[in-house]
């Protein structure tokens, strides 16, 4: 409940929220109180075709970085300097920051696309600069090299990654019955 110091403030309050209402913008604070845990449970249930492995480094996440700061805090109480206070104290590469704060945005974009809050506070947080790994490319020689040095057996993984581009996972996956040889 709010309270003004004079009637005049009072309705030019009340105009304001009408003008809000009639543009589709005003949102009942009431939704706003709710604690960000609560915001939490429903945007990590909210999405069904998860997988359980992403489910649970979603609730490690949580658990560990987020909720033991913000999982009390309502909602629309959560500012973008607590957000970038929050930041500043994760410990963690920055990659892994980026990572957990993709996630915290997550959550608050939810919580707009649920009318919760009209706007999340994630905009404009600073994080980490991620440098750029320098990935060495290895030349026609070198990788007869590692092709030998691998053996036999194993030697056609090496030239599968380097000359098609097949991730690890993607050529130990690929069995000689499933590949087509005769394209067209």
């Amino acid at each position: 409940e709010e309270t003004f110091r004079t009637r005049r403030e009072a309705d030019h309050r009340l105009h304001a929220i009408e003008a809000d209402k009639l543009r589709g913008g005003w949102l009942d604070p009431r939704r706003a109180a709710r604690p960000f845990g609560e915001i939490c449970e429903e945007w990590l249930a909210s999405n069904p075709a998860k997988r359980d492995s992403t489910v649970a480094r979603d609730r490690s996440t949580l658990d560990v970085h987020i909720l033991p700061t913000l999982g009390r805090t309502p909602v629309g109480s959560v500012t973008p300097r607590a957000i970038q206070m929050l930041v500043k104290g994760w410990t963690t590469a920055p990659v892994t920051t980026r990572r957990n704060f993709g996630m915290l945005r997550a959550v608050l974009n939810y919580a707009v696309e649920c009318d919760v809050i009209a706007r999340s506070p994630a905009r404009g947080v600073k994080l980490p600069t991620v440098e750029q790994k320098k990935h060495r490319i290895i030349d026609a020689d070198e990788l007869a090299a590692l092709a030998e040095a691998l053996g036999p057996e194993h030697a056609p993984m090496a030239y599968l990654g380097a000359l098609l581009g097949f991730r690890w996972g993607e050529v130990a996956a690929l069995r000689v019955g499933r590949v087509d040889f005769w394209p067209g």
